[in-house]
């Protein structure tokens, strides 16, 4: 299969390296728009370095793999769902919902392939999560997710400066991160997220996203979640953020914080800890390969375009909340 990658200076990009190395996968070229890591990674790939995505997107590819800028995806995205190309392209997938939309609707009528990390869904905490082990989607009572990573200025760092400016990020913590636990939300209890109350907040005076974020969601089925995010912990490539849930089900109930998952079923007094694997980066390469598999089998992706309006326009109903002082606000669920 032939790769050709737009975008490499992405954080993420590096996280699908181990797949791109896979038997029969063929780099064709990469782009990069912010002149950062563009020859670092050409020299790693041993593939051609194009000076723009433009000269990248006229070569021959089966497949794309989408890491540009939130203001410039969604134009890159419609040039190769109109060229008939299949790709994975990160969250959140354009500057706002409106584009997210466009192109989801672009991609049924023209049934081009679009696949789109969330990457929980294919996480090991999805699968404890799952019916397989007893937790039924109606069962879910409550689901409170807190994920903080690493602060603003290792944006700046690895070349994406532009993470701090809301004309080219649409957004902070909420929609870089959050999004990933409203998708498992949705996924877990089998109902998209209808209202939302939400509390924001920036800490630096010159970034224009939030960098401090907690939702309240209730969901189509009356079921509520909390999802926390933001950029305040001081990660290192050892430690790189504090991840920690507690879910109530009408089966058990579950806590997670560093590598522990413990439960404490409703129907028996001792609660049970075992050890789980909640480091999200080991999942890139492994949705990249799924992508692969469901592409090749004619199957829809693990998560794509659909999953990704939705998450869009949950968190933009946050947004208008946070703009209210909290107040709830309807998800725009518009097809």
């Amino acid at each position: 299969m032939k790769i050709a990658v737009f975008d490499v200076s992405h954080w993420h990009f590096p996280l699908y390296l181990a797949a791109l190395a896979d038997p029969g996968i063929e780099i064709v070229g990469i782009s990069d728009s912010a002149n950062f890591a563009g020859t670092r990674f050409a020299e790693q790939l041993h593939c051609k370095l194009y000076g723009s995505n433009e000269a990248l997107l006229e070569q021959d590819f089966d497949f794309a793999l989408v890491f540009s800028r939130h203001s410039e995806m969604a134009a890159l995205a419609e040039r190769l769902i109109l060229r008939g190309v299949p790709f994975l392209i990160e969250k959140p997938c354009g500057l706002d919902l409106q584009e997210v939309r466009r192109i989801r609707r672009l991609s049924e009528e023209r049934r081009v392939y679009v696949s789109v990390p969330f990457i929980m869904r294919v996480s090991d905490l999805a699968e404890r999560l799952s019916p397989a082990e007893g937790l039924t989607p109606e069962g879910f009572q409550h689901l409170s997710f807190r994920f903080i990573v690493g602060p603003v200025g290792r944006y700046e760092k690895g070349g994406c400066g532009w993470m701090l400016d809301k004309r080219q990020a649409g957004g902070g913590s909420t929609l870089n991160v959050g999004v990933h636990f409203i998708d498992l939300v949705a996924a877990l209890t089998g109902s998209p997220i209808t209202a939302v109350s939400a509390a924001m907040r920036a800490h630096r005076p010159d970034v224009t996203v939030e960098e401090q974020s907690v939702f309240t969601c209730t969901n189509a089925a009356g079921q509520i979640a909390v999802i926390e995010t933001g950029y305040m912990y001081p990660s290192t490539a050892e430690d790189q953020r504090d991840f920690a849930f507690s879910i109530s089900h009408t089966a058990s109930y579950i806590r997670g914080y560093a590598d522990q998952f413990y439960v404490k079923d409703r129907d028996r007094p001792q609660g049970r800890s075992t050890t789980v694997e909640y480091n999200t980066d080991a999942f890139y390469s492994a949705f990249l390969r799924r992508s692969w598999f469901d592409l090749a089998a004619g199957r829809a992706p693990v998560a794509g375009l659909r999953e990704a309006e939705h998450a869009v326009a949950v968190v933009e109903a946050g947004y208008r909340s946070a703009a209210q002082r909290g107040a709830f606000e309807i998800v725009d669920h518009r097809q």
